[in-house]
């Protein structure tokens, strides 16, 4: 298997390969490198493009909350809530000012990281952030000139949905910052950041506990092996670096896999770094357990609000997800496409994260639902170019064509009645579709979308039929 290295490691390589060289003189030159390489990672997984040097204001702001929280720490605490309250608020406001959203949360996460070094001197401190977030720019920009322009993904929550999230979030970190000062005196920050990864970006009450659990998981087990890691590697410096970019590779390849994956790799990374840091005498590898304990709070931070603040069901999410992925189908077959192939694949890519938690509930509890639907979805997209008219070469038949299109509107009237049963309103009859081969992908397609309907009616409670039951069992008509 060919593993592709991901753009956003060479971005964050050559970020602090370039920070490294100028910083090389300056006492607090190891923040300034985490802080660039933190900056090319989010703003490659971010898609930002042109809105890249948006960044650059926002992490001169960020660097002024910054300092605001070591001159007055509750004001400076209370503004960071705020500002991350209004950038998840942001998305209710369609994919531009999501956009700008995401942009202000790089910085703020990479100011727990990276802190500003206040102590010595602010004004300089911001400077150096200033030139980090102009190198994460520029290496992101030029790893990217040869890569497509990314489109942000579709949400698949109404607008009042993301009031909630950007309510709930606010109240994990107000309590992260609280508990985190009263158990973690010292490492409060740790509390701080799982309480900001579990719930900024969640999608639903499940979704949270389900990255909680892995976040958890993950860094018990980097605890555990960096122990081990550490031990052989602290003295080294250039053995450090290597470890520290491997696992960074590696967090970067498995991420989309299972969040477990990166929280191991990042728990393991900080272990190194720690141990990087230290005063003499005192060893990064101390700490750990102490860090496992404040990784568990502060999840539990992330968990507590999520479930009791307006909550969002994980159901509730899959619904929306799945009528719009479904929408994305009836289009596409409306209309073939490459436009129209990227937009199921975007909802497609959508329904998956917020299927994550219901789908490892299954794997539990082995009793259907409605995350059963994603795979046959994904399936469909494959068979729709199978079916584009486009991709056949000659002319075509006046009567074949006539065919299809009756095809597609059979298909696409099936779609909608599957989108009514999501939405818990009377469904339509599913009307049969005539296929000339049941081996043919417009065959394989109907019997996927009854396979969809059936589950839906399965895992929701029936609606009224308009014209009694429709048949969930009926296969393909041939002719």
């Amino acid at each position: 298997m060919r593993i592709k290295i991901p753009r956003s490691f060479v971005a964050a390589v050559g970020t602090a390969v370039t920070l490294g060289v100028l910083a090389s003189g300056e006492r607090q030159s190891l923040g300034v490198v985490i802080l660039g390489v933190v900056l090319a990672i989010s703003l490659e997984r971010a898609k930002a493009g042109r809105r890249s040097l948006l960044v650059v204001p926002v992490v001169v702001v960020t660097g002024l909350i910054g300092a605001l929280m070591h001159w007055s720490p509750l004001l400076g605490e209370a503004v960071f809530v705020a500002a991350v309250f209004v950038s998840v608020h942001l998305r209710r406001y369609g994919p531009r000012a999501a956009a700008i959203g995401r942009m202000m949360l790089l910085p703020l996460i990479g100011l727990f990281i990276a802190p500003v070094p206040v102590g010595h001197d602010p004004w300089s401190a911001l400077v150096w952030a200033v030139v980090a977030s102009v190198v994460a720019v520029g290496w992101t920009a030029l790893t990217s000139i040869r890569a497509p322009a990314g489109e942000p993904a579709p949400e698949g929550t109404a607008g009042s949905v993301h009031t909630r999230f950007a309510a709930q979030s606010a109240a994990a970190l107000a309590l992260a910052f609280s508990l985190g000062h009263l158990i973690f005196p010292g490492h409060w920050p740790w509390v701080v950041i799982s309480a900001f990864t579990v719930s900024v970006g969640a999608r639903s009450r499940g979704h949270v506990v389900h990255r909680s659990i892995q976040r958890t998981g993950g860094a018990l087990l980097g605890t555990a092996t960096s122990t081990l890691v550490g031990v052989l590697v602290l003295g080294h410096g250039w053995l450090v670096a290597v470890m520290i970019f491997a696992y960074l590779l590696a967090g970067l390849i498995l991420r989309d896999r299972n969040y477990a994956y990166w929280s191991f790799c990042v728990t393991s990374i900080l272990a190194l770094l720690y141990g990087l840091a230290a005063p003499a005498g005192v060893s990064g590898i101390e700490v750990l357990g102490e860090r496992l304990a404040a990784v568990v709070v502060g999840c539990l931070c992330g968990v507590l609000p999520a479930w009791v603040l307006v909550p969002v069901r994980t159901e509730a999410v899959m619904r929306k997800n799945l009528a719009r992925t479904l929408a994305a189908l009836g289009a596409l077959l409306e209309k073939p496409g490459e436009d129209g192939r990227r937009e199921f694949d975007r909802s497609v890519a959508a329904l998956r994260v917020a299927a994550e938690p219901a789908l490892a509930w299954r794997r539990v509890v082995r009793r259907p639902g409605l995350a059963d639907c994603v795979e046959p979805l994904a399936s469909c997209g494959p068979l729709s170019d199978a079916l584009d008219p486009g991709r056949e070469p000659g002319p075509g038949d006046p009567a074949a064509e006539r065919a299809r299109r009756a095809a597609h509107g059979a298909l696409r009237r099936n779609i909608g009645a599957t989108r009514l049963a999501l939405a818990r309103k009377p469904v339509p009859e599913l009307v049969p579709v005539t296929a000339p081969d049941p081996e043919s992908p417009l065959a394989a397609l109907d019997r996927t979308l009854r396979q969809v309907h059936t589950t839906v009616s399965a895992a929701l409670v029936p609606a009224p039929s308009l014209q009694g039951s429709p048949a969930p069992g009926a296969g393909t008509a041939s002719g």
